[in-house]
């Protein structure tokens, strides 16, 4: 089991498709804690379509290690939903998602359904592989003991924009600092962090103010 320390975050990104011409695609950006095993994130679907595909949503959801016999090396389940605005907002939820990981985070296969607005009806698709997203890296990588196992020379992206949104909604003091401290790290390299960063820490010092 990964390490319930307060720096439990860390961020990965998946290509969900068959790879195939014309084949939908999925891509997943989810923020891990594995100190509550709850994931946060955005899923976006695309495809080549006459009116294109384009389906966003802000996702959250919870992952659990499943456990099986010697010698296999168990998997990873992450189950999760969407809607426009997470979990708190007003919206219904149109995309749900099961996600089968090797233990590693590296790659897995997924059921996932969607609800089409032109089409007017849910659509869902079965064993579509998984890929770490290799195109987009970051520079945080959790210390042994921090979280869930990522190689060191793994290719994660940060994705902060809706997990500080969800943050600060939640009133959560040591979600909030423990968030701030990882996002710290991405500045330099994604400066469209500072504005949510800053809202993120004005946050904080009002809560340990009281």
């Amino acid at each position: 089991m990964p390490g319930h320390t307060q720096d439990a975050l860390f961020p990965v990104g998946y290509v969900i498709t068959t790879g195939q011409s014309g084949a939908q695609k999925l891509q997943l950006n989810l923020l891990i804690n594995s100190a509550t095993e709850k994931a946060t994130g955005a899923a976006h679907i695309t495809q080549a379509t006459h009116p294109p595909l384009d389906v966003h949503a802000d996702v959250w959801g919870q992952y659990t290690y499943l456990t099986v016999m010697p010698p296999s090396e168990g998997r990873i389940l992450l189950t999760a939903q969407g809607n426009h605005g997470g979990p708190h907002a007003n919206s219904i939820v149109n995309f749900k998602l099961h996600l089968v990981l090797e233990r590693d985070w590296q790659r897995g296969v997924a059921n996932y359904s969607y609800y089409d607005e032109h089409q007017k009806h849910w659509v869902s698709l079965e064993n579509v592989p998984a890929e770490l997203n290799r195109e987009l890296q970051s520079r945080y990588h959790p210390q042994q003991g921090s979280g869930p196992a990522i190689p060191s020379g793994s290719h994660v992206v940060p994705l902060y924009g809706v997990p500080i949104h969800q943050a600060l909604a939640s009133g959560d003091l040591s979600q909030m600092k423990s968030l701030a401290a990882l996002a710290q790290q991405q500045l330099d390299s994604h400066p469209q962090l500072r504005t949510e960063l800053a809202a993120l820490k004005a946050e904080i010092q009002k809560l340990e103010g009281r």
